[in-house]
């Protein structure tokens, strides 16, 4: 029998799609559990957004669902400063949530905004694998299965570990249509617990574009016209929803359905992305999105796929998440008999735009370780943009990223 020890490792993975959109805030008396999560989650997006990109030069995709998801999961069983944190940089502050309406509006969130559709697919379930000699605290448990809907397995990581590795990636790859196929090499031999949560998108154009007018148009990278490069450029025009400001312009593709949207912000300057997203605050971004009109567009985009791995350890610290890193971290609300700590955050995450439409997915490993116009508008999207996928009906902010280089 395992030896139980003070000093234990918990790996929280987290994979999920993320889909883009920005809430509006509706007054007070109006405001329901959800859209104070929703709210949250926009917030947290965008400020993780602006970090991620802050002298990066480099393509940025993510998901703030998925990561919300796994913090929020990690909030539950979080006490004393921990908690204070998380709270705090998860906006449930900001947006006035109750612990209870937490609880509520994570539920709501799995139960009336994922689901299947004829029109598109997006889909998230949770889990947790627990080492068999863990004390998981009742209620935590209790939460997580009823709120969550996560699973909760006993395993042995010590003896398994191999064969816990093979079934957290074939889980994964299950969960994300194939998309992420080898999220983990291996874990860390101290590892007593894995939370998981995926999520998964796939939608059509409900204005497809036509492959044969598709052509090769040059794409000016970061850089300056040396650094250019040509590149499949899919056209079509249409009716669309677009607004603009002095220095941006906005554009709203819907998928079919009409329910989830891709939005495009596209710098007036070849050289001016890194100014709009430090603007990209959710309440500019709500302003311009309700001041949309109905107009046609000439529309340039390019095909592209982003395939990123991303460190999220600084960015979360730079956000406020930095008791959760040390020997302070209080998790004593979810385990018993174990005190640990978060060790590392990382996250994966793809997504391919084609003439058809986009499929999208990512995953996050969270470890935690021992204390120790009436004329056609032209939107030729030729130069550094930024983009998030958005789910109307609840006006959440699934997928966030930028192109810097094709």
């Amino acid at each position: 029998m395992m030896e139980s020890s003070p000093h234990t490792k918990f790996f929280l993975i987290v994979l999920s799609i993320l889909i883009s959109c920005v809430l509006s805030f509706p007054a007070e008396d109006s405001v329901t559990a959800l859209e104070k999560l929703a709210y949250a989650n926009n917030e947290f997006s965008m400020k993780l957004h602006r970090t991620l990109a802050e002298n990066s030069l480099r393509n940025i995709f993510f998901s703030p669902t998925s990561l919300f998801f796994a913090l929020g999961m990690l909030y539950k069983g979080a006490k004393g400063q921990t908690r204070v944190e998380l709270r705090n940089v998860l906006g449930f502050n900001e947006a006035g949530l109750s612990d209870e309406e937490i609880d509520e509006s994570f539920n709501k969130l799995l139960t009336e905004i994922f689901g299947s559709s004829q029109n598109f697919t997006l889909k998230t379930a949770n889990a947790i694998l627990m080492d068999q000699r863990l004390n998981l605290i009742p209620q935590y448990k209790q939460s997580m299965e009823n709120f969550y809907h996560a699973m909760v397995q006993k395993v042995n990581f010590q003896r398994d570990r191999n064969e816990i590795v093979r079934q957290i990636n074939a889980w994964i790859n299950s969960q994300t249509g194939g998309k992420i196929p080898n999220f983990l090499d291996d874990l860390d031999p101290s590892t007593v617990m894995t939370i998981l949560n995926a999520v998964y998108f796939k939608g059509l154009w409900s204005m497809p574009f036509e492959t044969r007018d598709t052509k090769f148009e040059r794409f000016y990278n970061y850089g300056g016209d040396a650094k250019s490069k040509v590149v499949r450029m899919m056209q079509k025009s249409h009716r669309m929803f677009y607004a603009s400001s002095p220095d941006w312009e906005m554009l709203e593709l819907p998928y079919k359905g009409d329910r989830i949207s891709m939005v495009i912000v596209l710098p007036k300057q070849r050289d001016g992305l890194a100014a709009v997203e430090d603007s990209l605050y959710p309440d500019q971004i709500r302003e311009y999105r309700s001041k949309m009109k109905m107009l046609t567009v000439n529309l340039t985009l390019p095909k592209f796929k982003i395939d990123s791995s991303i460190d999220m350890n600084r960015p979360l610290e730079f956000l406020g998440l930095g008791n959760m890193f040390r020997n302070g971290a209080n998790f004593t609300g979810m385990v018993q008999n174990e005190r640990v700590r978060v060790s590392h955050v990382m996250h994966k995450a793809l997504v391919e735009v084609n003439e058809e439409g986009t499929v999208a997915a990512a995953a996050t490993g969270v470890y935690l370780v021992p204390l120790s116009l009436s004329v056609p508008r032209e939107f030729k999207v030729d130069h550094p943009f930024c983009f998030v996928i958005v789910d109307k009906k609840s006006n959440l902010i699934l997928f966030s990223g930028r192109v810097i280089a094709l």
